[in-house]
């Protein structure tokens, strides 16, 4: 027993030696200790601290008035050695199941969304618990695009994209000017894009089947399109039913005495049938500025489009002139088209590549 006892020291010891020292600024706040490298990022964050963690509150039944701690790093880790993927933009650190330990965000970028998703995961309770691992991810960002109106275009915009994983990609109309003989003739080509390798409803089924335990030993780091799944489950569920009405879902399944809610439950609360979930639906859900959005958050995977659609055109126009002359533009859904010429990202890579 002593053995054992001391064995089980040393190896704490040692867990904690590797652990990533924090940084050395801080900033104490009634919502909670920030640390940071720097005095701005310190301060920035404290404030942001004390505006969301209130607001996660106040939004989600079921959450915990307790103090957080946020460690702000120019390369997120938890231990010395190794750092998470650049894609990773902050984690939750957990000492238990719904008992954070400390959030740890990266310096720099969209620190109001990333806050707020990880306050999400950090306050939420154990009544949460029958939800699947992968729609505490939606229910994250769901949180984040409500608690900050100014980010809310982009957050959406983002698991949009993300989301097109599930639908077999989204389906666009590459509009232009056509000069003929008798004057200009203004033609429309669809095309589907895909930003994401395409997921089937069986992938979707089993992320929905999937608890708390088993998503990351499963599959490892979470995908993208995950992310974007999950996301327009629970946006869905919630704009028709609240997060109250989320939350209600859970606690009926943890009275039956169930792992998670069913599949089935989830998807018909988000009115998704999955043998329906395409470009189409897709498209649908896009209003005219997320869509705008979208395309300057990948605008080289948009100028592929022209750049392949409109390859004959190139002994004729230089990029300027396709710009000016041919006058692209995209649309979805019957939207009124967007000029390639209005998206200054998309502009400059198709300029840099035509």
């Amino acid at each position: 027993m002593i053995r054992a006892l001391a064995a089980a020291t040393a190896a704490l010891a040692l867990a904690a030696s590797c652990l990533a020292p924090p940084p050395p600024i801080v900033v104490s706040t009634p919502r909670g200790v920030v640390r940071a490298h720097s005095h701005p990022d310190a301060a920035a964050t404290a404030a942001l601290l004390e505006e969301l963690a209130p607001g996660v509150r106040a939004l989600l039944p079921g959450s915990q008035d307790r103090s957080v701690e946020v460690w702000v790093q120019q390369d997120l880790q938890l231990f010395r050695f190794g750092t998470r993927p650049s894609s990773v933009r902050g984690f939750t650190y957990l000492a238990a199941p719904f008992r954070a330990r400390r959030i740890h965000l990266q310096s720099g970028g969209a620190t109001r969304w990333y806050l707020s998703h990880e306050l999400v995961h950090a306050l939420i309770d154990s009544s949460w618990a029958t939800l699947p691992a992968v729609l505490e991810e939606g229910l994250a960002d769901a949180v984040a695009e409500r608690l900050n109106p100014n980010e809310r275009t982009s957050i959406r915009a983002h698991r949009l994209l993300d989301a097109s994983a599930f639908t077999g990609g989204l389906e666009v109309l590459l509009g232009y000017e056509q000069q003929t003989p008798t004057g200009n003739r203004r033609r429309e080509l669809p095309v589907r894009i895909h930003f994401h390798p395409d997921e089937t409803p069986q992938t979707a089924l089993e992320l929905l089947d999937t608890g708390r335990r088993g998503l990351f030993s499963s599959r490892g780091t979470v995908a993208e399109s995950y992310y974007g799944f999950a996301w327009l489950v629970v946006d869905r569920i919630v704009a028709r039913r609240g997060f109250d009405g989320l939350h209600a879902l859970c606690l009926e399944a943890s009275e039956k005495g169930l792992e998670h809610i069913p599949a089935e439950e989830l998807l018909a609360a988000a009115e998704i049938d999955l043998a329906r979930l395409d470009p189409d639906f897709l498209a649908s859900c896009f209003t005219r500025d997320e869509f705008r959005r979208a395309l300057s958050i990948r605008p080289a995977a948009f100028a592929e489009v022209p750049l392949n659609l409109l390859d004959g055109l190139r002994d004729e126009l230089d990029a300027h002139d396709l710009l000016v002359r041919a006058r692209p533009t995209f649309a979805i859904a019957h939207q009124e088209p967007w000029p390639l010429l209005a998206i200054p990202s998309l502009r400059e890579a198709l300029l840099a590549t035509w």
